[in-house]
């Protein structure tokens, strides 16, 4: 069962978001934005897209920008603001307020602080931990040493609430209206997914996208600003009758080259990385045992073709969606390697 918080802040939530989609129904900000709402898509297909506009606009550039901290840094006057343009109203109604007051003066309690009260090494794998600790040592020993603290800063709002996602929208609807208006005068794309900011454009526009974009956030508030170290421009030509990306683009956890739509190397390490350690887990549970096997069962389920919900499935859908064959064979040989890491484990668990 949610608590009660949860249970206001969803209700809160649908309310506001359904204001927020009737503002940008009809407008080109309705195609631009694409976290957080019900549009029955994926990044698999919002990638797509993204890969498709550049081939038709070639030759362009295409520009990704990485807003740092998005959440930790809005500002809380903007984000009033903003609720109340989306309300029609100059001032909050209490109700409001009272949602606007606990999303901003939230609480919450650091982690490290927390694993060192209960002994927790920061390197120790906790996802199979049900909880921390129980409520009374919650009480006691969080609550009753003075763990909990409250954001009494004028920025900020906590990740994951209910109603965090739709307040960062309608906090940049004005930011997605500029970047989409101007956009549509240089025969460009702006797209925005959470703190991931696109711009696909004429090349004679680089530069001044790159000092568009930096100038008008820095309207929302003096501690939200681009993480430049992020900011990755991609240039993509004709050359011999073929496209080329230079470097090729990341977004959305895919990689464009302009031939090749590929899943990022990154993530792929992840998998094997994931696979890696389930392997080892369900090893030293058959050797505690004393069996000369192991369950396979879920290793397959988790990490094969054989599974219904997982990275291979994953794979086969972006390959399929993105028309990429490129995929399907950056990850033919995981059943080979499933197999290969559980025979190296039986036999040096």
């Amino acid at each position: 069962m949610l608590p009660l918080d949860s249970h206001i802040y969803a209700w809160y939530s649908h309310q506001i978001s359904q204001l927020y989609e009737k503002i940008i129904l009809g407008h080109r900000v309705d195609e631009c934005v694409l976290a957080y709402r019900a549009l029955g898509k994926s990044n698999i297909d919002f990638s797509k897209e993204v890969f498709d506009k550049i081939e038709q606009k070639a030759p362009c550039t295409a520009l990704a920008f990485d807003l740092s901290k998005f959440f930790d840094n809005i500002d809380h006057y903007k984000l009033k603001q903003a609720w109340c343009e989306i309300l029609e109203v100059i001032k909050l109604p209490e109700d409001h307020y009272k949602v606007y007051k606990s999303i901003t003066n939230y609480a919450y309690v650091d982690r490290n602080a927390v694993f060192e009260e209960f002994g927790i090494n920061e390197l120790q794998n906790i996802k199979d931990k049900k909880r921390i600790c129980s409520v009374k040592e919650f009480r006691e020993r969080v609550r009753g040493k003075g763990l909990i603290q409250i954001n009494k800063e004028k920025f900020g709002i906590p990740q994951g609430s209910p109603i965090s996602a739709v307040l960062s929208n309608i906090f940049l609807l004005e930011f997605d209206k500029f970047m989409t208006q101007y956009a549509y005068e240089i025969n460009g794309i702006y797209r925005r997914y959470c703190d991931d900011i696109l711009w696909i454009c004429p090349q004679q526009y680089t530069e001044n996208i790159k000092s568009f974009v930096d100038k008008e956030i820095q309207r929302y508030g003096k501690n939200l600003f681009l993480n430049n170290e992020k900011t990755e421009t991609s240039e993509f030509k004709i050359i011999n009758n073929c496209l080329v990306g230079s470097p090729p683009l990341q977004y959305l956890g895919f990689v464009f080259d302009g031939q090749y739509r590929l899943i990022r190397p990154q993530t792929l390490a992840r998998y094997y990385g994931r696979m890696k350690a389930g392997v080892r887990a369900r090893v030293i549970v058959a050797s505690k045992a004393g069996a000369s096997q192991i369950y396979r069962k879920s290793l397959y389920e988790n990490y094969s073709h054989l599974g219904s919900k997982n990275f291979i499935k994953y794979a086969y859908r972006s390959s399929i969606t993105m028309e990429s064959q490129a995929i399907r064979h950056q990850v033919r040989k995981h059943w080979k390697k499933l197999h290969q890491e559980i025979n190296n484990r039986m036999q040096s668990p």
